[in-house]
């Protein structure tokens, strides 16, 4: 499964829109822009109860592993995907309650 979402991300990454790091994430989530957003699997509780009302997809590896998966030399807690693009990125998720 790993890698699944790891090629997911990277089909997301290149042919959607996507919004990189948690302060942008919370905000689109606010905004109502995200679609989806994917958290490592070491982001700050609190920051997981602030993402009400959009579908969540736990990745499985730490900050530092979801950096390397997006092709990033850094870290990241938090992605929000505001278009899909052409990859499945939706169908990964379940709704944070």
């Amino acid at each position: 499964m790993e890698t699944d979402i790891s090629k997911v991300l990277r089909s997301t990454i290149s042919s959607g829109k996507v919004l990189i790091g948690t302060k942008q994430t919370l905000n689109a989530v606010k905004n109502g822009k995200a679609q989806i957003v994917v958290v490592s699997s070491n982001c700050p509780e609190k920051t997981l109860c602030e993402m009400k009302g959009v579908p969540v997809v736990k990745y499985p590896g730490s900050t530092v592993d979801l950096g390397v998966a997006c092709g990033k030399p850094f870290s990241i807690a938090a992605i929000a995907v505001i278009e899909p693009g052409e990859s499945e990125i939706l169908s990964f998720g379940s709704m944070n309650e």
